[in-house]
């Protein structure tokens, strides 16, 4: 039955596993200010609750009648990974906050060990839902459409945090940089036919990302800034390159 719906709507079920991914996440943060845990028990919660979507997306993967393999499970394409300059820029983007905002670490050592727990999770968690099942099931209407509908259904699910924030300049460099990753990350996978690299990636985004959270004073929007700038000129060199091998 997963098989036939997946085949007649993949938009629709490209969606459904998305809103998955998101409603569990969220099951685990709701959970954590319900029970007013401690930063520890907190991220150990919503590490719970990640790996369980993850298990999900694995059940989903298994029964869509298609490999892990199809899905990005495998080693990336040969001669992608030699093309250093894919992946020069995902340096560049952590590079800026480290210099600009050096994280203290503070915090006790078991507290950075479930940090690097939840964020590992976290990346594959996005990784398996975004690039894996959504790329997936969109895929059967061409590669073009996959990149596309996967990386606007990412940002649109990504941007509903942002909007929250009552700093306007801010929501608007995140909601871009929610949309400009994920068609980043769409085009690594199509280019690689991998999700290592993103999940990679998405792993140390995440943990630069907490270690260095500081207040949006104008050097944050800067940095934010940089970062969407980087990220554009990084999706339209990889859509080039892209379009030169029928993505």
């Amino acid at each position: 039955m997963i098989k036939s719906f997946i085949h007649k709507h993949p938009y629709g079920a490209a969606i459904l596993a998305a809103l998955i991914c998101t409603f569990l996440t969220s099951v685990g943060a709701a959970i954590t200010q319900i029970a007013v845990l401690d930063k520890v028990p907190g991220y150990l919660a919503m590490s719970a609750a990640v790996a369980c979507s993850i298990l999900i997306g694995f059940l989903l993967m298994a029964r869509s009648g298609h490999s892990l393999a199809f899905y990005g499970f495998r080693k990336p394409a040969s001669g992608s990974v030699k093309k250093v300059w894919l992946f020069a820029p995902l340096l560049l983007l952590e590079i800026v906050p480290l210099v600009m905002f050096a994280p203290k670490f503070q915090e006790a050592g078991a507290f950075y060990l479930v940090l690097i727990l939840f964020t590992i999770l976290v990346g594959i968690n996005e990784e398996v839902y975004f690039r894996g099942l959504v790329f997936g099931f969109i895929r059967q209407k061409g590669p073009k459409a996959a990149v596309i509908g996967s990386s606007i259904i990412f940002g649109v699910l990504h941007s509903v945090n942002a909007l929250s924030g009552t700093n306007l300049w801010a929501v608007l460099l995140q909601i871009a940089f929610a949309f400009l990753a994920g068609l980043v990350l769409a085009l690594i996978v199509s280019l690689t036919k991998s999700l290592w690299i993103g999940m990679l990636w998405h792993t140390v985004h995440n943990f630069i990302s907490y270690v260095t959270e500081t207040s949006l004073d104008r050097t944050a929007l800067i940095v934010v800034g940089v970062q969407v700038l980087v990220m554009l000129v990084y999706a339209i060199g990889l859509w080039r390159a892209g379009t030169r091998e029928q993505i």
